[in-house]
C-alpha cells in the first residue's frame, strides 16, 4: 500500500497508518492542505441543483483546483459579495428605462 496523498479521506489515512504504525521512519508530518481545517466537518445539508447548475459548479471548482463541496463551502462562507455582473445589470437598467418610457407615453 502506497502512502495516501493529500486528497485521501480520513478512512484511507487511518487504514494506511494502522497498517504502518510500526514503521521506524516516519519523518516529519505533512501539513494539511489549506482547504482542510482542524475543525471536524460533522454537519451535512442537502442542496438540490439543476444539471446545468451542478455542471457550472463542477467546472468552476475544477478551474479553482478544488472539490465541488469545498468550492461550494468557500463560496457560501466568503466574506465578500459575489462579483457584480455588469452586463446583466446594464440589461436590467435598459429594460427598466424602456418600461418607464412606455409608462410615460401611456399616461400622456
Amino acid at each position: 500500500m502506497t502512502e495516501p496523498g493529500t486528497d485521501a479521506t480520513d478512512a484511507e489515512l487511518a487504514e494506511y497508518y494502522e497498517a504502518h504504525h510500526a514503521d521506524e521512519q516516519w519523518g516529519e508530518p505533512t501539513p494539511l492542505p489549506a482547504d482542510r481545517t482542524s475543525a471536524r466537518l460533522d454537519v451535512t445539508i442537502s442542496v438540490r441543483f439543476t444539471a446545468a447548475e451542478i455542471a457550472a459548479i463542477r467546472a468552476r471548482a475544477e478551474a479553482a483546483g478544488l472539490k465541488p463541496t469545498t468550492y461550494i463551502r468557500r463560496c457560501a462562507l466568503a466574506d465578500e459579495r459575489p462579483p457584480l455582473d455588469r452586463g446583466q445589470l446594464s440589461r436590467l437598467v435598459d429594460n427598466l428605462s424602456r418600461d418607464l418610457d412606455d409608462l410615460r407615453k401611456a399616461t400622456g
